[in-house]
């Protein structure tokens, strides 16, 4: 089979399992799926192939996801949230970093992945920029799938029945955006621009420069052009997709055996972020920020967008919440991968 072959042929399984999952509403489905999908094919038929392109359009897509949807309003709020953020984003990372070097020292991943499964960042982002670093995406989109389901699907219970009745006080109503009136040569504008700064971080030395430089070209377009930065969930998709597909096709028999011996790593995971969730809730409730509620909502390792919908059903909707988790996917994407990076060359 010709590796054009090859690459439709996984391109094609990866998003028949990736639709399926995300049909069924599956946290992260797109790229789990697309990560099964390619990853049965590679190991029954040894006919999966994906060129390392895919990984950068699929890096390039997500930064401009991610930039396009700030305007110039998110910018001005995020002098409000100054305070909350040195509390929040140093105690983040030092959960990662904690974390992961204990998932180190106790496991048979090398340092870098180990670090990278415990990144507080996206789904469709993190294992991208894993890859970038040298670490196992295969491992990688595995814990960062575990650790998305459990702030989805845990901490909400658990601070719910934390905080009891608190009332969540100091409200602000949450501004909807309203609905884009997508335009092609907007869509393109915004993905060239992303693409040409993706490109100039990819030849930096910026660890993730790819997805760091197109999400900074983004913002910085998004908000020199107001509402002509636009880019639509479908090809959000499309780059979880490539993604899940390049992570999926690059996992063999001995990528599965060691997918098998992730239980203490998992535990050490959980339990990070569980203590960090009390933690970080109760410095920012000390320090006047938010609510205790809203500070462990701060804390919870979960989506921006997420983040809203979970904060509304637990009957909080402060802005500055909503502000400080769109201020950690950012500081996440670009800089917690350099700090990652000295540690590695602190410690290995």
């Amino acid at each position: 089979m010709t590796p054009w072959m090859q690459l439709l042929l996984t391109i094609l399984c990866a998003l028949v399992v990736g639709y399926l999952l995300d049909r069924i509403h599956l946290p992260g489905g797109m790229m789990i799926g697309a990560v099964i999908g390619s990853c049965l094919l590679g190991v029954t038929t040894g006919q999966a192939n994906m060129p390392g392109t895919a990984k950068t359009i699929a890096q390039i897509i997500a930064g401009a996801f991610i930039g396009s949807g700030i305007t110039r309003d998110d910018v001005r709020q995020m002098k409000r949230v100054v305070r909350p953020a040195l509390i929040l984003m140093p105690c983040l990372l030092a959960i990662n970093i904690i974390s992961g070097l204990l998932i180190y020292r106790v496991s048979d991943l090398d340092l870098m992945t180990a670090l990278m499964c415990c990144v507080p960042g996206g789904i469709s982002d993190i294992p991208m920029i894993a890859a970038d670093m040298g670490a196992d995406p295969s491992v990688v989109v595995t814990m960062q799938f575990i650790r998305l389901v459990l702030g989805i699907g845990c901490f909400p219970l658990m601070i719910r029945f934390v905080t009891g009745g608190e009332n969540a006080g100091r409200t602000r109503v949450i501004k909807t955006k309203k609905k884009k009136d997508y335009q092609a040569k907007y869509i393109a504008l915004t993905f060239a621009v992303a693409a040409v700064c993706g490109l100039i971080g990819k030849a930096s030395p910026m660890p993730s420069g790819t997805m760091g430089f197109a999400t900074l070209g983004s913002i910085a377009f998004a908000c020199a052009f107001p509402g002509r930065a636009q880019m639509p969930r479908l090809l959000r998709k499309l780059a979880q997709l490539l993604s899940g597909a390049y992570v999926g096709a690059s996992i063999g028999t001995a990528q599965l055996r060691l997918l098998a011996t992730l239980g203490l790593p998992v535990v050490i995971l959980i339990t990070g972020y569980t203590l960090g969730c009390f933690v970080i809730g109760f410095l920012l409730c000390r320090a006047g920020c938010f609510s205790r509620r809203e500070g462990m909502l701060a804390a919870t390792p979960a989506g921006a967008s997420d983040m809203a919908l979970i904060s509304a059903d637990l009957g909080v909707s402060n802005a500055k919440l909503i502000v400080l988790q769109v201020l950690r996917l950012v500081v996440v994407v670009l800089v917690f991968p350099s700090i990652l990076s000295f540690v590695l060359h602190l410690f290995a």
